[in-house]
């Protein structure tokens, strides 16, 4: 065996190369695992185990550490939300927000450490709401699930992909015509039921592709329209801290752990979101391909949040009765408290937030391939923005002098008593009518050059070279007004009835349930009818700037029981980020300059030790720049709730070392069994401590980021896919991770977006009539890595769908998510359960309807 023996001389020569450039040692290197996909098998898809062989098949002939989500037909993905089907992946975790999946995390990373690329670019994402912290992660809620062909999820680096992530990269594929049939119609006619709001809206989605004969020019247009009004009954508290309270006898509790505020509020959207996909595709000649790929998505949601709050000192009232305990982690806690008349006349607040928001997100892309003698080349450009935010935020606050309680000893729970009737609009005049807007802009442009061609070199077969440059820009801008409060209105005149169900499925007796809501439409009819003067919040504007120069080399190795890829990529970022900086009144704009330059190597193999079984191995160097709003000097806070985050434009990226090792038994065509472990020494964590601060004359607890010490994440996932008997299979895995990080004093932190425990199961039937699946998603208690709303709690969700195959034409399609009801629960920080910040009810969702598929 004269070519092995050669191949393991090489592969200890590679493993010495990468290693000068991490730092390590060949037998560190040797100890770890990673991979990515070249298709070898074309493999058609059609139904539940088609999408299972296809994504088997996509791991199987990657040369990185790779998993896959393949569509189960043209027009039909395995959710009806890409998150959602994401979190099926071993070691991929999502965020869900008002019961729909929104970001992911990857193998313990918070989601600005990942990044989501379509077709292998980037796709300008913003958020709808106002105090919406500007985030790196992707906002899944943008990208409708018809369009997808495909994802990838790259958990392991190669030089030729964007760096800018720690945990993984999703790379989301669409469909050329040209790979089609003519004249391919397909799409669907859903209905789909909220149980919460009560109410049932349209989703529809259709896919065109047609080519001529010749197959030389193609045309694909996907069009989306889905709608959903939703509704969240929440409890809800915050701005948890210690502090000194004074009572109204002039007794001082000092260094007392207790709430800054509380209420019960009820949320409801109206979420319309409308998706255009259109694909060009000119292929004149075998050896050149042109293809023009644009995606215009739009989500209409406009909204509005009913609270009817307790906050102690609002109107200058005090505390005249306090229970405190002794908490092995608060210290002193408050549990319950009395509250006496203000002396300014107000002292409860029921307030509503009535927002006109907006979110889009376009994407324009051409890649030309050319296949020449010797090399093959590709020329990639294109422009991707996001943009919205809410065009009209009025917050309406109600207010009225009475003597009332709360009572946060009961987990998940908070009691209140009031000594008026929350629910007689006749008790609460206009305090204040406060109209703000916010505008933000997340674009990019990029030219990207590849070349790359056949080699006959030891162990290596081809050799890929490329660069790319990147000029990314992210602007937010907030505008306020001065206050309104002497409008003479009366919330009885304006009020509206509690739906009678509403939190029937969490609290208590003692809680808050009926209490007088505004009416939305006189709200916007009335208030915007008045005349406003919108002034710059100028703590909350920021500018960024962020030009990017790539430059990579890899080559891939391919030899009798061995392939992979050796890669380097060198990166240099020139940032700029523009913000008001100094005292309230004497702000001054100030643009601050920042640089850094890197070099990522990657090492990646995949040793074959029989015909079904594979050792891999990977190592490389990884960074990620740190979130938008944590690169300024700039604030985004919320006078009622008084909580808020800050940037820092010293910030520095996150920097790290990783490695992998796993072995994968394919048994089967539909079948797979795999184990890997993962070490990532992460250079510096980014530590998020809160301080009070002073804003409009408010004093609100402000947590801005500071570079800690370092760190590491490390775990082990376990997976297996198998088919047991004539259409009957199942799907399971299990990711542990362990974080260790230190904050910048040496204290113990957790790690933002780190669950320890992720399980997934999946159980599916197929035949020619009727195909089926259910599925549990659990993941265990993570960080969100902010203030507000902490620390959330482990949540485990069951989905369902049957399809019914009419014809081969048609099928009958009935979806579930979220079947037995589970609530999401939020608290402070880990270990304090009894600092509740958020519970929340989002109910079940069901999906009725066609799909057709001509």
């Amino acid at each position: 065996m004269p070519q092995l023996k050669l191949s393991k001389l090489h592969l200890a020569i590679s493993i010495g190369l990468i290693s000068s450039g991490l730092g390590l040692s060949p037998l560190a290197l040797a100890e770890n695992t990673n991979a990515k996909t070249d298709e070898v098998e074309v493999i058609e898809v059609r139904g539940i185990r088609g999408s299972v062989v296809k994504s088997i098949n996509t791991k199987r002939y990657a040369t990185s550490v790779v998993d896959a989500v393949t569509a189960e037909d043209i027009g039909k993905f395995p959710d009806q939300n890409v998150a959602e089907s994401l979190q099926r992946i071993t070691g991929v975790s999502i965020s869900r927000n008002f019961g729909e999946g929104e970001r992911i995390s990857i193998r313990g990373t918070t989601e600005s450490q990942n990044r989501t690329l379509l077709n292998g670019q980037a796709v300008g994402s913003a958020d709808w709401w106002t105090n919406s912290a500007a985030s790196r992660g992707f906002n899944y809620t943008m990208l409708p699930s018809e369009i997808v062909s495909g994802l990838e999820v790259y958990k392991s680096p190669e030089a030729d992909i964007d760096e800018g992530s720690i945990g993984g990269t999703v790379i989301v594929k669409t469909r050329k015509p040209l790979d089609l049939e003519s004249n391919k119609l397909a799409g669907s006619f859903l209905a789909q039921h909220s149980e919460v709001s009560g109410e049932t809206d349209p989703q529809l989605s259709g896919m065109y592709s047609w080519k001529n004969n010749e197959e030389t020019i193609g045309a694909l247009v996907s069009v989306v329209r889905q709608q959903r009004n939703l509704r969240r009954d929440g409890i809800e508290a915050w701005s948890w801290a210690s502090r000194d309270i004074t009572m109204a006898d002039g007794t001082v509790h000092e260094d007392v752990y207790s709430s800054g505020g509380g209420g019960s509020a009820m949320f409801l959207q109206e979420r319309i979101r409308t998706g255009v996909n259109l694909t060009l595709q000119y292929r004149p000649t075998d050896t050149l391909d042109i293809t023009f790929n644009a995606l215009d998505s739009t989500l209409e949601a406009n909204n509005e949040n009913q609270n009817f709050l307790w906050l102690p000192g609002y109107g200058g009232s005090e505390y005249t009765d306090i229970t405190l305990i002794e908490h092995d982690k608060a210290g002193i806690m408050a549990t319950a408290g009395t509250f006496g008349l203000s002396p300014d006349g107000n002292n409860i607040l029921d307030e509503t937030k009535v927002r006109n928001s907006e979110l889009k997100t376009k994407s324009y892309d051409l890649k030309i391939d050319h296949e020449g003698e010797i090399w093959r080349s590709s020329l990639h450009l294109g422009y991707t923005k996001g943009s919205g935010g809410s065009s009209a935020d009025r917050s309406v606050g109600w207010e009225g002098n009475f003597v009332h309680s709360y009572d946060v000893s009961s987990t998940q729970d908070i009691k209140t008593q009031y000594s008026a009737d929350p629910s007689d609009g006749k008790n609460w005049d206009l305090g204040f009518l406060r109209y703000d807007s916010n505008d933000a802009k997340d674009d990019e442009s990029y030219f990207q050059l590849d070349f790359d061609r056949d080699i006959d070199i030891s162990v290596f077969s081809n050799i890929k070279l490329g660069m790319k440059y990147r000029d990314h820009s992210r602007f937010n801008t907030k505008h306020t007004t001065d206050a309104k409060t002497q409008l003479g209105w009366n919330l009885a005149d304006y009020s509206l009835t509690m739906p009678s169900d509403y939190q029937s499925d969490i609290g208590s007796s003692g809680t808050l349930k009926n209490y007088a809501i505004t009416d939305s439409n006189k709200i916007r009819t009335q208030g915007d009818a008045l005349d406003w003067d919108y002034q710059i919040l100028k703590a909350s504007t920021f500018d960024i700037n962020e030009k990017i120069t790539a430059a990579y080399a890899k080559a891939t190795i391919d030899v009798e029981g061995m392939r992979g890829n050796l890669g380097i990529r060198l990166v240099q970022t020139q940032q700029s980020s523009g913000a008001y900086e100094g005292a309230s009144g004497n702000e001054v704009w100030i643009v601050k300059d920042k640089d850094y330059f890197d070099v990522l190597p990657s090492l990646n193999l995949a040793i074959d030790l029989d015909d079904d079984l594979v050792l891999r191995i990977a190592a490389a160097r990884v960074m990620a720049r740190p979130d938008y709003n944590s690169m300024t000097a700039s604030t985004s806070y919320n006078l009622e709730t008084q909580t808020g985050t800050g940037g820092n434009s010293d910030i520095d990226p996150y920097r790290a070392t990783q490695f992998d090792t796993g072995i994968e038994w394919y048994f089967s065509d539909a079948g797979i069994f795999s184990a890997a472990f993962f070490h990532k020494d992460i250079q510096s964590f980014i530590d998020r401590p809160a301080a009070f601060e002073v804003h409009q004359g408010v004093e609100v607890r402000i947590s801005r980021p500071v570079n800690g010490k370092g760190g590491t994440i490390q775990g082990l996932e376990l997976g297996i896919q198998q088919e047991l008997y004539q259409g009957f299979g199942i799907s399971a895995n299990y990711t542990f991770v362990d974080g260790e990080a230190k904050n910048a004093t040496g204290e113990d932190i957790t790690i933002p977006g780190n669950s320890e425990h992720t399980i997934n199961l999946s159980s599916y039937y197929e035949n020619e009539v009727i195909s089926g699946r259910i599925s549990y998603n659990y993941r265990s208690g993570y960080d969100s890595g902010f203030d507000w709303p902490g620390y959330i709690d482990a949540y485990g969700q069951v989905d369902a769908n049957v399809t019914y195959n009419i014809n081969e034409n048609l099928a009958f399609v009935l979806e579930a998510i979220n079947l037995t009801n589970e609530h999401t629960f939020s608290y402070q920080e880990k270990g304090l359960k009894q600092a509740l910040t958020g519970v929340y009810s989002d109910g079940r969702r069901f999906v009725a309807g066609i799909r057709f598929n001509f």
